[in-house]
């Protein structure tokens, strides 16, 4: 039955205890498909403490190879803590952001002038002036200088 799970486990999980959660987790539903669904209740019933159970199945593009197993973590470990706290743009905007959008639009139409932190108006911003050639110097590609 260990053979369904990646090694190596949380430091506080002992074998004999995964091997108890998965035979309850077998009981439940004896397809190894469905272990990342199982064993996590499982694991919370024999050790009393919530582990992350994250699906590691594996298989090849004509689906004639494939090996279920599922890894056990001790929560978020190696996560970064501000992670879940990063802003997501799937998120409902604030009513900061909101406000401040709003005064952005009402603020594009006012005036015609650049404002003074554009860089368009700041000097050295402009774009440079269009390169002029000689029309003497500019020869027809299509041309031909042989003489036949």
């Amino acid at each position: 039955m260990m053979a369904f799970i990646s090694r190596p486990l949380p430091r506080a999980l002992l074998d004999e205890q995964v091997v108890a959660a998965l035979t309850i987790a077998f009981a439940e539903n004896p397809d190894p498909a469905y272990l990342a669904e199982t064993l996590r209740p499982a694991l919370r019933q024999v050790t009393g403490k919530d582990y992350e159970v994250l699906d590691r199945s594996v298989a090849d593009v004509t689906d004639s190879y494939g090996k279920t197993m599922v890894m056990i973590r001790d929560g978020a470990i190696g996560i970064w803590p501000g992670y879940e706290a990063r802003p997501y743009s799937m998120l409902p905007p604030s009513r900061a952001t909101e406000e401040a959008r709003a005064a952005i639009a009402s603020a594009e139409g006012e005036d015609a002038a650049p404002s003074p932190t554009s860089p368009v108006g700041k000097p050295g911003w402009a774009p440079p002036p269009p390169v002029r050639r000689a029309s003497a110097a500019v020869e027809d590609p299509g041309a031909s200088t042989e003489a036949g």
